[in-house]
């Protein structure tokens, strides 16, 4: 009760606590505010373009929409099917039925002709069951079409990116289903006893894939050549409401790369569907592909600045008008650009974080996340004592104001 009578009665200690909360708040303040990683995955699929322009080509090759079968094959175009699939020629590619030990598989006959590119696929994971259910579905972008094997349907020991969404778990750690990322090497396994943590990458818990309410789920995959990579969800097929999974900045893919997907059941099982792809190039307006994220600062720049002079003409012809729009996108961009910045920054301070808790590279080693830990509780001390300081020099204030007070109060009594 002391402190709070000194507190409430010296201004000293008053202004000392608002000082000490404005030194915090300097010091631990985040960054400003930046692009999320849907909201950038965005800008790349050119979903706002009164942000910034990209070309985009479809893939066709890669793409799947119903009917499935082409009438002169009979057979779906451009894929490759193996396994327990299923076609519903008008719903679905069924990689897996909720059936016991089943294994789906499709490959496209053609490799990715992109060093950049967007995805979407919707599918749908379903069980009878609500609690006892698996194994999961795989999403490749590998060196190679893979025969069907042991790794959610595929072979292991393979060369490239896997995307494993686990819906039943094996090993002791995480909450399931679970997605995670590993990029092979051709000689590294994956280790199913373990779900995969031994060479994990990245990964999410999503819990919303399994059983969605509206029976459809969306993946959006965005990479770009420089190894800009990330994955977003859509778990309740609501337009644009994206929810990031990973995202990574140092993912190489190899040069000749095909697109799968495969399933499996064991014990326990599910239908995995697989309903429709969509796929494109990404592009800058010139034609070559876009190489890394850094070159949406360039393209923001030099669309805002065609604008601007193209603004500086219609002024030089007529006052107001249309002109007033162009001025206004320009000033969306100019803020865009330094909204990317800060989303780039953010993106590689997420990075670093996966690496801590998973591997402590060298970028990242124990030593330095110890040192970080002691320089915080170093600031954090140094904070506590400096608030003590004022609080005690603000209280010898306050009694040396009350003994001046007291002996004033004396002196007329005398």
């Amino acid at each position: 009760m002391a402190i709070i009578d000194t507190v409430q009665r010296s201004r000293p200690v008053q202004l000392g606590i608002v000082c000490f909360f404005l030194i915090v708040w300097y010091f631990l303040r985040g960054t400003s505010e930046g692009f999320t990683p849907e909201e950038l995955n965005s800008l790349l699929q050119n979903k706002d373009e009164s942000t910034v322009m990209i070309k985009k080509t479809e893939l066709t090759t890669h793409g799947l929409k119903a009917p499935y079968i082409d009438q002169s094959t009979f057979k779906p175009k451009n894929w490759y099917l193996a396994g327990n699939t299923l076609i519903k020629n008008d719903a679905y590619i069924r990689l897996t039925s909720d059936n016991q030990h089943q294994v789906g598989s499709m490959f496209s006959n053609l490799p990715i002709q992109a060093e950049s590119f967007e995805m979407e696929l919707t599918f749908h994971v379903h069980s009878k069951s609500s609690n006892l259910f698996g194994d999961g579905f795989g999403m490749w972008i590998i060196d190679r079409k893979s025969d069907i094997g042991d790794v959610f349907g595929a072979q292991n020991y393979f060369k490239g990116l896997g995307i494993f969404v686990d819906t039943y778990k094996n090993g002791k750690r995480g909450h399931f289903p679970y997605v995670n990322l590993m990029l092979g090497d051709g000689n590294t396994p994956y280790n199913k006893d373990t779900d995969g943590y031994e060479t994990r990458l990245a990964g999410c818990t999503a819990t919303g894939l399994m059983n969605p309410a509206n029976e459809l789920t969306k993946a959006r995959i965005v990479y770009i050549k420089d190894g800009y990579f990330s994955l977003d969800f859509n778990y309740n097929n609501k337009h644009e409401d994206w929810k990031n999974c990973v995202t990574l900045t140092d993912i190489k893919l190899p040069q000749i790369k095909y697109l799968g997907f495969t399933a499996e059941t064991g014990d326990l099982s599910e239908n995995v569907d697989i309903i429709e792809n969509k796929m494109y190039a990404l592009y800058k307006p010139d034609g070559s592909f876009i190489e890394s994220v850094d070159e949406l600062e360039t393209l923001m720049q030099e669309q805002s600045d065609n604008e601007e002079s193209f603004q500086q003409a219609v002024d030089e012809i007529k006052e107001g008008g249309k002109h007033r729009k162009i001025k206004k996108k320009s000033k969306i961009r100019r803020k865009s650009l330094s909204r990317l910045k800060n989303s780039e920054k953010k993106i590689k301070e997420r990075e670093r974080k996966l690496r801590l808790e998973k591997y402590g590279d060298e970028d990242a080693t124990l030593f330095k996340r110890l040192l970080k830990g002691v320089l915080y509780s170093l600031k954090l001390i140094f904070y506590i004592l400096l608030l003590g300081c004022l609080i005690w020099i603000g209280n010898i204030v306050y009694r040396v104001q009350a003994q001046k007070k007291k002996s004033k109060v004396t002196g007329l009594l005398d």
